[in-house]
């Protein structure tokens, strides 16, 4: 389970093999006990994590041919968030932009509200000076 990249290095001659010094064999057999599954499962995840931070993982042929794909696969992810930010921006603007249409158009409705009753109002004045009636600007009184 050692480092790939080192027992390549050391099959290739490029780095001298360490020496390691064998215990001698005890002529006694050992009895082997049986571990339940959980304790297999539990030592193939540790060995799976310690390749993964070792990086043995990423030294697998299966792996390194899957790296184009990978990164076209973040490209695409990447290209996604920001279409998604650049689309939240833009309905954001969309939103204030409403906003102040909408109050624009109630804003226009109202001087046109204005504009009409001061019409109405001259044009009464006006029909009213032709008849010999005059407005009167004080509040209204009773005459005797």
């Amino acid at each position: 389970m050692g480092n790939k990249f080192r027992e390549k290095v050391v099959e290739e001659g490029l780095e001298e093999p360490q020496v390691v010094e064998e215990e001698p064999v005890e002529t006694e057999v050992a009895v082997v006990q049986e571990t339940p599954k959980e304790n297999h499962r539990g030592d193939k995840a540790a060995r799976g994590i310690g390749r993964v931070l070792g990086g043995d993982v990423l030294a697998d042929k299966l792996v390194l041919k899957q790296i184009p794909l990978v990164l076209l696969c973040l490209f695409y992810l990447l290209l996604i968030v920001g279409n998604r930010y650049r689309v939240e921006n833009y309905s954001r603007e969309k939103a204030a932009t409403e906003e102040r249409i909408n109050y624009l158009r109630e804003h226009r409705i109202q001087m046109q509200k204005q504009y009409q009753q001061s019409v109405k109002m001259s044009q009464i004045a006006e029909d009213l000076k032709e008849t010999g009636v005059g407005i009167t600007s004080g509040p209204p009184y009773e005459i005797e």
